[in-house]
């Protein structure tokens, strides 16, 4: 989000602006606009034809701003571990006079050089980093809710989300052969035979010896997995977790691990982006899996440190990278545009609800910046522990 799509007709409006992720700043006129906060029912003063598209524009960037901010201060602090505790100075000069978003991103740099440093460490002992990737769930209640107040036609019928939801995304208990991805836990593994995005414990068909629980199985895993486990081509699972893609019969507590499709009733588009955005802004995100293995043989006190300290920090780092971040930034664009047609119509604003947009601009614009420091910082230590 851009600051440039605030109008000059909005500028002789008193501004004063809190500096990176500190509590929402406020102007003169506007006190209404918070961020993480309930706007559904604020009276920003607009007209009528306006006011839904306005109120979803100042929900979804009071989500953002939240969900960036938490995101920033968990990299920033991944990262700083990580650069200290693998041979970094915490008086890195290249830190000097840097705060909050700027910060994190050097943190994130020097964090990706040390990883890289260690790599031939790594190497030898064959580390190895086994991910299961984060999935996040939108908030497809909210959304189908927040959508209904954008559309041309009161009675218009939407679809239940569910039925909005991609086939290959729909998850839920599947009582049933399950077809698509079985996921599983550590702590509750699931019974497997195809390949296994975790921990395998069984037999393994490929380049690996299993030889007890918890080995990693690059190949075919027979017996059960701590991850997501996709069955052989042609072969379903009698699947004990979430089934997701596929089940021979309807799921139980059925849920959507993607983005809904597009709305069918007509509506404001630039409000539904804002419900969208909202939507991703609010996703669950599972903290996914990952597990370290190292030959035993090459243990000594300060690599088993170096482990140590990559288990702590990789997960936030990798949901950051392929979870809540990623799905965040892939509605950016396009709220970005919205606000730039909902904030033009400055002569049709009132006083109040012109203040409010500045004070939605700049709120815009601080957390587009923090999001793109989390997403790149965490993408760099990412690709440098995982080669891709």
């Amino acid at each position: 989000m851009k600051v440039s799509m605030m109008m000059p007709a909005l500028a002789p409006f008193a501004l004063v602006v809190a500096c990176g992720t500190s509590p929402a700043a406020q102007t003169v006129i506007c006190t209404d606009f918070r961020v993480g906060a309930d706007l559904s029912q604020t009276d920003f003063g607009v007209p009528a034809s306006l006011s839904p598209a306005y109120t979803s524009l100042a929900q979804a960037t009071s989500d953002i701003s939240l969900v960036s901010a938490q995101l920033l201060s968990e990299v920033s602090a991944a990262c700083g571990e990580i650069a200290v505790d693998l041979g970094g100075r915490a008086d890195d000069p290249r830190l000097a006079g840097k705060l909050d978003a700027d910060r994190a991103r050097v943190l994130c740099s020097i964090a990706a050089d040390r990883v890289g440093a260690v790599r031939p460490r790594l190497d030898a002992a064959k580390v190895r980093v086994r991910i299961v990737e984060t999935q996040c769930s939108v908030d497809t209640a909210f959304q189908v809710d927040c959508e209904s107040k954008c559309q041309a036609s009161p009675t218009c019928a939407e679809p239940d989300a569910i039925d909005r939801c991609p086939a290959e995304d729909r998850e839920g208990v599947c009582s049933g052969d399950c077809t698509g991805v079985c996921r599983g836990t550590e702590d509750a593994p699931v019974a497997c035979e195809g390949t296994c995005e975790g921990a395998c414990g069984g037999t393994c068909d490929g380049d690996d010896t299993c030889e007890g629980p918890g080995c990693t199985c690059t190949g075919t895993c027979t017996g059960t997995c701590s991850g997501s486990c996709t069955p052989t081509p042609g072969t379903a699972l009698a699947c004990a977790g979430l089934c997701r893609g596929g089940c021979s019969i309807p799921v139980d507590g059925a849920s959507c691990a993607g983005p809904l499709d597009a709305p069918r009733c007509p509506g404001d588009a630039d409000c539904q982006h804002g419900c969208q955005a909202s939507a991703a802004a609010r996703a669950d995100c599972r903290d996914g899996a990952l597990s370290i293995v190292v030959d035993a043989k090459m243990v000594d006190p300060e690599l088993a440190r170096i482990v140590r300290t990559l288990e702590r920090n990789l997960p936030v780092l990798f949901l950051a990278a392929r979870g809540r971040a990623k799905a965040l930034s892939e509605q950016s664009s396009a709220l970005t545009d919205a606000a730039g047609h909902i904030l033009a119509h400055g002569d049709q604003l009132g006083q109040k609800a012109a203040a409010c947009g500045l004070l939605i601009g700049s709120t815009g614009d601080q957390a587009s910046k923090n999001l793109t420091s989390a997403l790149d910082g965490s993408k760099k230590v990412a690709a440098a522990v995982s080669g891709k």
